[in-house]
């Protein structure tokens, strides 16, 4: 097993000497093994070893597991970077974990500056993989199953046991005398990836010995398909995209022109923070090619996809229509929320209005300035006409409109500054105040 673990190396043109080395120590067989094989490869090259551990925390037996990899780095003279899993609500504690682990790796690999992070993966754990994204669905990338090494930015991510199977890891441990733990949560079936490594893949091997050997062959061919397509994706990114910083968008008439195919992997490549599965993906499509010129759509725990005539804007996260109430009584400033204030001010001589600001009568005071809802409308020299017909047809995007407001003075709307003014404020013979709607960005 040392000898195909050197000829991984080799396969990929990884080099090992003079290279400083960090391996992600679990203490069950995998990582058990895969420290052992580096122990043992120290004396053929010249590089050095640190180990990292985290405890999730969940199993009685994770104190036994950190102290015996303390013990044991310990006694091979190895430095061990250990991390405590904090308790969290997260719904999906696989995906929670599995963000607090590479988190914690990177800060380790960019302390140290290390060049490899090496992690237990193997064959089993590719061929689980797939079907896992055959199932959930995916993109041509997701599809390829586990990289054998990942580039991630200031080191490389290897999993140097790829092309070796779990059967071969047990049966290296049995004969080397590796001690290692055995977690419990493994034989149980209440995660897809367990029931799947439990009743799925035996029936596979059963009727194809070498099937993951099929499968990796699978992964490598659609590797190779999705290094040519992330060339075009790329260009089409760099294209088509634009990105400030608070969100990324795009064209809805330029997207469309995309093969169906390219549409699904530019939103893989965009998305690929939010591990989208591809109904996700799918739905993201219908959404943009759906006749509604104006929406917004957000998908729970992770991002919000907005659609404003034309325009096509992933946001990270929520955006929460702002709610506000408040009463004019006097004038001063009034802050309506962090980005929108309203400053009234007594007046002398009356300018030329700009479109945030209205004419008023100081002793017509109190006014509110609230959240614009539902059925609201104000007269005009043609009548009365719904607010949102008014937006409608000035063509503002739904996340301007959920910022406008009104002002209303008992229950009639009066002003909806930037948009219109009631013809009510015509018969207001001394105006004498100003009221000016302020804006700022951020």
């Amino acid at each position: 097993m040392i000898d195909r673990v050197i000829d991984f190396f080799e396969k990929n043109k990884l080099q090992l000497n003079n290279k400083k080395i960090v391996i992600a120590v679990s203490a069950g067989v995998d990582s058990m093994v895969l420290l052992e094989i580096f122990i043992e490869l120290k004396a053929r090259f010249d590089f050095a070893i640190e180990v990292a551990h985290i405890n999730h925390q969940v199993r009685k037996q994770s104190k036994d597991e950190e102290k015996y990899i303390k013990t044991f780095c310990l006694r091979h003279n190895i430095k061990c970077h250990l991390h405590r899993l904090e308790a969290n609500d997260d719904a999906n504690f696989q995906d929670y974990a599995r963000r607090e682990r590479y988190a914690f790796f990177d800060g380790v690999m960019k302390e140290i500056n290390a060049d490899y992070l090496l992690t237990g993966h193997h064959a089993d754990d590719n061929t689980e993989t797939v079907i896992m994204r055959i199932m959930r669905g995916s993109g041509l990338k997701g599809y390829a199953g586990i990289a054998p090494v990942v580039n991630a930015g200031d080191y490389l991510l290897v999993r140097p046991l790829s092309n070796i199977t779990k059967a071969e890891i047990y049966a290296y441990a049995e004969m080397t005398g590796v001690k290692y733990f055995q977690d419990e949560s493994n034989f149980s079936d209440t995660y897809t990836r367990n029931r799947i490594r439990r009743n799925i893949v035996p029936s596979l091997v059963a009727e194809e010995t070498d099937i993951h050997d099929k499968f990796r062959e699978f992964s490598e061919t659609l590797t190779g398909a999705w290094e040519v397509v992330a060339t075009r994706v790329g260009e089409i990114i760099n294209e088509m995209i634009e990105s400030d910083g608070k969100k990324i968008s795009f064209s809805r008439d330029e997207f469309a022109k995309l093969s169906e195919f390219l549409q699904y992997e530019v939103l893989f490549a965009i998305l690929k923070r939010y591990r989208p599965s591809k109904s996700n993906v799918g739905e993201i499509i219908k959404l943009i090619h759906s006749a509604k010129k104006n929406l917004k759509v957000y998908f729970k725990n992770q991002f919000t996809v907005v659609k404003e005539y034309g325009v096509v804007s992933l946001y990270d996260g929520e955006i929460i229509k702002p709610v506000f109430d408040v009463e004019i009584s006097k004038p001063g400033i009034y802050a309506i929320n962090d980005s929108i204030s309203v400053n009234v001010l007594k007046i002398n001589q009356m300018d030329i209005l700009k479109p945030d600001e209205v004419w008023y009568n100081n002793a017509m005071l109190p006014v509110r300035v609230r959240s614009r809802k539902p059925g609201d409308r104000i007269l005009l020299s043609s009548g009365y006409k719904k607010i949102k017909d008014l937006l409608i047809d000035k063509k503002i995007g739904i996340l301007t409109r959920e910022k406008i407001l009104v002002i209303e003075k008992d229950g009639e709307i009066i002003a909806v500054p930037g948009i219109a003014r009631s013809r009510r404020l015509q018969k207001i013979k001394e105006r004498n105040i100003l009221i000016r709607v302020e804006r700022y960005e951020g």
